[in-house]
């Protein structure tokens, strides 16, 4: 059970390449801090318009996958229960099949965020953008 709540967890860590959730970390656990791409305008050389508008998408998205998230950590915990009490394996089922409709909506919904900020992107500002996704350039001091 809690492999699968692990999975979950680590496969958002993938997810989400430009978009940071402030959420409090469970006791004992560190919390993992994301970095957006708004993180380094510096290394882009984002202007004031870029950065306005790229803060405009990131908001968008994040009013948009909001509510997808808190509905998966609904259902993330009612299947935990069910499988901690054994349950019915159809109320099971549903649950992993709505778990990853939701994850399939959110994933959607981040390429589309991903493109639209693509598009206000230079070229050389999305080919430093795709190097710094890759950790092949670090932010200074980080």
């Amino acid at each position: 059970m809690r492999l699968f709540s692990t999975i979950i967890i680590i496969s958002f860590a993938f997810l989400f390449p430009f978009v940071s959730f402030s959420q409090q970390p469970p006791q004992g656990k560190p919390e993992v801090v994301r970095k957006t791409i708004l993180d380094f305008r510096d290394e882009l050389k984002l202007t004031e318009d870029q950065v306005k508008s790229i803060k405009k998408i990131i908001d968008e998205f994040e009013t948009k996958n909001r509510p997808l998230l808190e509905k998966l950590i609904a259902l993330d915990k009612e299947l935990k229960e069910l499988l901690e009490k054994e349950g019915d394996l159809g109320e099971i089922k549903k649950r992993i099949k709505e778990i990853y409709n939701l994850r399939a909506e959110m994933v959607i919904n981040e390429i589309e965020a991903g493109r639209k900020i693509d598009k206000v992107l230079n070229k050389e500002q999305k080919e430093k953008w795709k190097q710094i996704r890759r950790g092949n350039i670090k932010k200074e001091g980080g």
